[in-house]
């Protein structure tokens, strides 16, 4: 497996991951249209825009994940976005192929994007596989919740991890 940077080229496989991904794992836990999305050309070309640095978010990366030079999986991370900032770094998302689950994909995902040190996500309450692993990976539940009209009125939690990731051995 190979985790790197994100060109521009890769936009149209993330953009694919990213349609199945959300298929996966929210079929049951957010409304179809938003399951559904934007359409993966549409959805491609919003990368493509990321990737070259014109986003007026500010700083962000996306790296992937390939096996056998297909992508299956992908981050998004950047400077945090909440305006009390719980930490300077922010990981907006992390994706992996439900094939791909338990590979260690998500982890060198993780490490790539946030490494080891303080960093804060928004994730769906409902969502226990990823709150598992976001909290073996030292984050925690802050207490901070907010209900996503993007995402249908959706519950998400925010974690935060402020101090760096002490692993076995490290």
């Amino acid at each position: 497996m190979v985790v790197r940077i994100a060109t521009v080229d890769d936009a149209p496989a993330i953009a694919r991951v990213h349609v199945q991904v959300w298929r996966e794992t929210y079929t049951d836990k957010l409304p179809a249209p938003i399951v559904k999305g934007r359409p993966v050309a549409e959805r491609a070309a919003a990368l493509r825009r990321l990737i070259a640095g014109e986003s007026a978010l500010g700083p962000q990366t996306i790296w992937v994940a390939e096996r056998a030079g297909v992508v299956i999986g992908f981050a998004w991370a950047g400077d945090s976005r909440d305006a009390d900032r719980p930490t300077d770094a922010e990981l907006y998302a992390i994706n992996v192929v439900q094939a791909h689950h338990g590979t260690g994909a998500g982890q060198l995902l993780l490490s790539a994007s946030v490494g080891d040190g303080p960093a804060s996500l928004w994730m769906l309450e409902d969502n226990p596989r990823a709150r598992a692993f976001y909290e073996r990976n030292g984050f925690v539940a802050d207490g901070t919740t907010k209900v996503d009209e993007q995402l249908g009125d959706a519950r998400e939690i925010r974690l935060v991890r402020t101090e760096p990731r002490v692993t076995a051995g490290g």
